[in-house]
Parts: C-alpha cells; sequence; structure tokens
C-alpha cells in the first residue's frame, strides 16, 4: 500500500507538470475538430489520455529495464562473478521500487524478479536480508517449486528464525507438500523446532509417522520429538514476578506550640515558600517526564505493531496525494476557466483628419470674438474662439465647425451666407 501510494504521487506529479503545457498546446485542436463538446468534457478525455499514455510508457520502460537486469544478472551468476551479479539484482529491485513500474500491474514481473533473487540467495551463499525475503515472497506466491522450497527449508532450520512472512510460507508448503518424501522430513524438522502445533503441522507429523517406506530410525526420532511437543503438559503455575511498589514514606515534624514572639513566623513562612516552589518544580518535572515517556511508549508501540507504522505512512501518503489531486484540480479548472472566457470585440474610434474650417470673424479684443460667438449660439451655429499671431498682434478669430476638405466647407460658408447667419468668410487651413 505504502508502494502503491509513493508511486501514485509520483505519478500524478509528472501529469501535474505536463498536463498544463499538453492543454494548452492540443486544447484549441480538439476544439476545432469537436466544437460542439463543452471545453471540461474535452479536456477531461485529455487528461485521462496523457495519464494513460505515461503511465504505459513508464511501465514499458520499467519491465525493459528490470528483465534486461534479470538476463544480465543471471549471466554474472553463471560467469561466477556474484559481486556484480548481487549488485545488479540490487540494482532490479530498485527499479521494481521506483515510480518507472506501476503496482497495479507488477505480479508476472514481481515474480519473475523474486523468483531470481530466490535462486541467487539460496545458491550463492550471499548474506543479503531482502534476497531472503525475496525468497519468501518467491514461495508465497508460488509454493509448487519444490526445488527451491528444499532449498529455503535447508536455510531456515540452519537460521532458525522465522518471521510472520516465514511462518505463513511454512504453512502454504506444509498444505501443498505433505505427502512429497523429502520435504516432508524437512517440513518436520522445521515445524518441530517452532514450535508449531497447528492443523498444518500436526497433518505433516502424522502423515510421517504414518509413512510405512520411511527409516523406523528416523521415525524413532521423529515421535520423541513429537510426543514431546504434543504429549499431556503436566499442571505447571506460571506467575508473573510481583512489581515492586516504591513505598512513599511522608514524615511530619511534630506540631510546635504556639510562639509567643511574632518573629517565630518568619521561618514558617519562608519554609512553606520553599515547599511550595519546590511542589510547582516536582509538578513541572512530573509533567515533562510524562510527555516524554508517553511520546517513547507511542514510538515502541508502532515500532512493535507493523499494521500501526502502516496505517500512519498510508495516511500520509494518502494526504500527499490529495494535495496533489486538489492542485491538479485547480490548475485544470483555470485551464478551462481560461478558455472560456468570451473576448468582446473592442471598439477602436478612428478619426479622421478634417483639416479646413471656415473663419467669419477676428477681433482684436477677444470681449468682441466671444459676443459674437454668442450671436451665433442663438442663430444655432457653434463656434470657436481660436488666439493667433498676425502682423505683429494677437487676434481672436471666430471660426465653425471642421472639414475633410476645403470645397466642402466653402459650401457650408456659402449656406450660412445665403440664409444670413454670417456676412463673410474665408476657408482657412489650420
Amino acid at each position: 500500500m505504502i508502494r502503491f501510494m509513493g508511486n501514485f504521487s509520483l505519478r500524478l506529479w509528472i501529469i501535474a507538470l505536463t498536463a498544463g503545457p499538453v492543454c494548452f498546446y492540443f486544447m484549441p485542436l480538439v476544439l476545432k475538430i469537436f466544437p460542439g463538446v463543452h471545453p471540461a468534457m474535452s479536456g477531461g478525455i485529455l487528461l485521462l489520455f496523457l495519464s494513460a499514455v505515461i503511465g504505459a510508457s513508464l511501465d514499458f520502460v520499467g519491465r525493459k529495464q528490470i528483465e534486461g537486469m534479470i538476463k544480465e544478472g543471471e549471466v554474472w551468476e553463471r560467469s561466477g562473478i556474484l559481486s556484480r551479479a548481487e549488485k545488479t539484482y540490487v540494482k532490479a529491485v530498485r527499479t521494481y521500487n521506483s515510480f518507472l513500474f506501476s503496482p497495479l500491474f507488477s505480479k508476472n514481473i514481481g515474480i519473475r524478479l523474486t523468483g531470481a533473487l530466490a535462486r541467487f540467495s539460496l545458491t550463492s551463499g550471499i548474506e543479503n536480508s531482502s534476497f531472503k525475503l525475496a525468497s519468501a515472497v518467491y514461495l508465497k506466491s508460488s509454493p509448487g517449486d519444490e526445488n527451491l522450497a528444499v532449498l529455503w527449508l535447508e536455510q531456515l532450520k540452519k537460521d532458525g528464525l522465522a518471521g510472520p512472512i516465514e511462518q505463513e510460507v511454512l504453512t502454504a508448503l506444509a498444505d501443498i507438500h505433505y505427502t512429497h518424501k523429502r520435504l516432508m522430513v524437512l517440513l518436520a524438522d522445521v515445524l518441530l523446532d517452532l514450535g508449531r502445533m497447528d492443523y498444518s503441522a500436526k497433518r505433516v507429523y502424522k502423515t510421517l509417522l504414518d509413512d510405512p517406506e520411511l527409516a523406523r530410525e528416523i521415525k524413532t526420532a521423529f515421535r520423541g520429538k513429537i510426543n514431546e511437543l504434543l504429549g499431556e503438559p503436566g499442571e505447571s503455575i506460571v506467575t508473573l514476578e510481583s512489581i515492586v511498589r516504591g513505598r512513599v514514606v511522608s514524615t511530619s515534624l511534630p506540631s510546635a506550640g504556639p510562639k509567643k514572639h511574632f518573629l517565630s513566623f518568619a521561618p514558617a513562612f519562608f519554609a512553606a515558600a520553599a515547599g511550595f516552589m519546590k511542589g510547582v518544580t516536582m509538578g513541572l518535572s512530573a509533567f515533562l517526564s510524562f510527555c516524554i515517556l508517553f511520546f517513547h511508549r507511542a514510538m515502541a508501540y508502532v515500532r512493535e505493531r507493523e499494521r500501526v507504522g502502516f496505517y500512519l505512512r498510508a495516511g500520509g501518503m494518502g494526504i500527499l496525494s490529495v494535495c496533489l489531486l486538489l492542485f491538479m484540480g485547480n490548475t485544470i479548472s483555470h485551464i478551462f476557466k481560461s478558455g472560456d472566457v468570451a473576448k468582446e470585440p473592442r471598439m477602436i474610434e478612428i478619426k479622421a483628419p478634417k483639416p479646413f474650417t471656415i473663419q467669419v470673424a477676428a477681433y482684436l479684443k477677444q470681449i468682441h470674438a466671444d459676443r459674437y460667438a454668442a450671436v451665433l449660439k442663438k442663430k444655432g451655429v457653434v463656434s470657436t474662439i481660436k488666439k493667433v499671431g498676425g502682423g505683429g498682434k494677437t487676434w481672436y478669430v471666430v471660426r465653425i465647425s471642421e472639414f475633410p476638405d476645403k470645397a466642402s466647407a466653402a459650401a457650408f460658408g456659402k449656406k450660412l451666407k445665403a440664409e444670413k447667419v454670417i456676412d463673410d468668410f474665408f476657408v482657412s487651413n489650420k
């Protein structure tokens, strides 16, 4: 489960890093091909396709690397260069546990890898805890391999130690090979050394004792061990050692009679203050000791119980995966939102230049120009007053409107003159 969560988290990071550029690049093309499909649906399909492609590519690369390392290790093993073979197999195990290979599709290549490790570990004599565990894992999934089962039982008999997975493998082998001549003797020997008294072990013991082809000496030796293990146990009283409890001895000073002088209260006051400070210090020390002891007991509890540590690690990896999913969802939602925003057309107003105007009056004083502009306004004509220089003087000219060409300006001036709005004019190029 831990390996699965770690692999899943790393793949999420890879997908999250590649999803943004790929969606930005391919989304316009997808929307053109499928114009009626909502961007969220097309983006989700594109993301699923991307995830499948990345996953298949990583699995393919991981499988090819592991297969190549297994073949290389076997070559070094046949050549007798065991140190190089060990390094190659260790590298294969690291690749198998990396993010390159998905745990969902690891069964076949896992069986092949553990089988190669089991053969190497049991035949080369190299001490490697990872390889020993691989032997047990391989036999747990493939208990029918008799040759490796014999080698593994001999190694287990030599070591004399069996953990939970070794006990499961022994049960599986006892259920399958309890009638096999050689394996039956090895199984009975190992199971008796471990003190196994379950159904699978008893069936192996019974089959061994009932086998007519087995030598009488072997049966006699095993019958003694079996009777010693399964015989009627004598009554025995098992008691726990009594827990020695520390006795708290309290001492109290004899109460003194009342003092006649008030100074006699000073020592009692300081003694009470000192006792109070001592009590506070002892309380803090006891609290800190309790916290430290509780922490150590919690750590010991987690170490002794593998499932608790497993759940803690799985919970941490689950929280990390949820954070990655939220990060990816937020990123993709921003991509879709930015694609859904329709760009409003913006009107750009372009002013065509109108360089011509008609000038209807010019005054040396602005007050006269303002008065004439007011008269024109009453007649419905809007004019502008502009300050210009000419002949060494400053003039305030009154002009009407703007025109793109001279002809239209002259025509408008003639019209105003014909209507007697203005007296005279001339066309000016501003």
